[in-house]
């Protein structure tokens, strides 16, 4: 059930805070006796069909229903003794499971809040650069290798003097890797490709034209940009979906944040003192050339 009754976000992770508590109260309690009753239940028998149903396709016959009765109540009774003899206790596997299902209940919670548009709008703003379509970038380049020119402005100049002339630009330059020509490509895949903000140096260089030399991670580069699409801010309405998204997945993180510290007060935490030698390498400064004897006495130490 939503809770698009509710509009204060505030008021909103109140109640999921008191709903995880009195969850956990559900589930918390002693051990179970060894002669406790164990009830299979109508809804418990309807819901073990539809499991069974789901995965066959057709309901159970009166015979499979009963083998899957039968099961249940073998895992119940193995599940139960299993809890009294402490077998769930400092098993890494079980904390693991227990900790994702704790983690998981929070989330949950999380689906049933429905924000308003105006919730949706301001956390839209607030992030609008996540929901801009980054500009594109069709261009050739001419690699020319610093590490085996002594004079890379001079060569460029002479390499752009040829193209002026008609030269054919891919038999110019020096052997590489990277291709000739890219095509609409977003300025984080033109970093990717030639190191860390190599597409600035494009930002409002003319079309049609060779331009350079422009530095990146491998040399000198003259580039020949075709076509340009600036980037893209869609309208609210057209990543909407996103938005709720993203809005739900920042939720989560603040709600599992929140339950942990809540949680996490109830507990008094003591933690011993770390090992006197990595206290003492995290406190200790490092020998200089003219200081070994102190660096072996902390060796000895």
């Amino acid at each position: 059930m939503k809770l698009h009754w509710i509009k204060d976000p505030s008021v909103q992770f109140a109640l999921i805070g008191a709903l995880l508590f009195g969850v956990s109260s559900i589930f918390q309690g002693g051990s179970f006796s060894a002669d406790e009753e164990i009830v299979i239940s109508e809804a418990r028998i309807r819901n073990i069909s539809s499991i069974f149903e789901r995965g066959w396709q057709r309901p159970p016959s009166d015979r499979e229903l009963q083998r899957l009765i039968e099961e249940y109540v073998r895992e119940e009774v193995l599940y139960r003794e299993a809890l009294n003899m402490g077998l769930d206790q400092n098993d890494a596997v079980i904390r693991r499971r227990l900790r994702t299902k704790m983690e998981f209940l929070a989330k949950d919670l999380v689906d049933a809040i429905e924000p308003s548009e105006q919730i949706l709008q301001q956390f839209h703003q607030a992030n609008v650069q996540d929901y801009t379509n980054p500009a594109q970038y069709t261009f050739e380049q001419i690699f020319l290798d610093s590490d085996k020119r002594a004079e890379v402005a001079e060569d460029a100049r002479m390499v752009l003097t040829r193209l002026t002339a008609g030269r054919d630009p891919r038999a110019l330059g020096d052997r590489t890797l990277l291709d000739f020509q890219f095509k609409s490509v977003t300025p984080d895949r033109i970093d990717r490709t030639f190191g860390s903000d190599f597409s600035l140096q494009l930002i409002d260089l003319p079309t049609n034209e060779w331009i350079g030399p422009l530095t990146s991670a491998y040399g000198e580069h003259l580039v020949r940009i075709t076509e340009m699409v600036p980037a893209e801010q869609p309208a609210f309405a057209e990543v909407r979906d996103q938005v709720l998204r993203d809005w739900q997945d920042q939720e989560r993180k603040d709600v599992l944040r929140i339950q942990y510290q809540t949680l996490r007060d109830k507990y008094t935490i003591s933690i011993a003192p770390l090992p006197s030698a990595k206290a003492s390498a995290t406190t200790q400064p490092l020998p200089t050339a003219t200081d070994v004897p102190a660096a072996e006495e902390v060796a000895r130490q």
